[in-house]
């Protein structure tokens, strides 16, 4: 505490024994009482010291807000980034088997003239690709299955940290 608050304590104590207390009673309540509002009792100043103590707590969590904010908007634009990243990738493998498609029907074109030799050899080619096709398509089912997942673990970890802070906050300003 600050400081003091005035009391008088020689007039409490003459006002108690003036009551019938004896004068060593009255002298040792007026030291206890003078005691207990000087320890416990807040004075103006304190209130003020206090109140300057919540504004800048306030404005700590004004910035953690601020804070907060920019780390949605930079996670939104990051997801926005692989999303996009995502889909031109989705959209260069969609390419490629396209291309690989129109090979093998230009292969197929020129096996026709001699199709009764190839053939046993266009089946095995033909299996071939699809495991490859398979392949790929499960790779990338993987692949946008971790990003995904990692995404989501990024996002509930900021959320996590974020309702600390705030309940950290809260628990401060009780």
């Amino acid at each position: 505490m600050g400081q003091a608050i005035a009391i008088d304590t020689l007039a409490y104590a003459k006002k108690l024994i003036q009551a019938g207390m004896p004068q060593q009673q009255a002298e040792v309540q007026a030291q206890v009482l003078r005691e207990i509002i000087d320890t416990n009792l807040a004075t103006k100043r304190d209130i003020a010291e206090v109140k300057v103590e919540i504004e800048k707590v306030r404005a700590e969590v004004e910035k953690v807000k601020a804070d907060i904010e920019r780390v949605k908007a930079e996670l939104k634009a990051d997801i926005e980034r692989v999303k996009a990243e995502l889909k031109a990738d989705i959209e260069r493998v969609k390419a490629d088997l396209e291309k690989v498609k129109a090979e093998l029907k230009a292969d197929i074109e020129r096996v026709k003239a001699d199709l009764e030799k190839v053939k046993v050899e266009l089946k095995a080619d033909i299996a071939r690709v699809k495991v490859d096709i398979e392949r790929v398509r499960a790779e990338l089912k993987a692949d946008i299955a971790k990003v995904k997942a990692d995404i989501i673990k990024w996002i509930m970890g900021m959320l996590i940290a974020q309702s600390a802070v705030i309940v950290g906050l809260m628990q401060i300003l009780k």
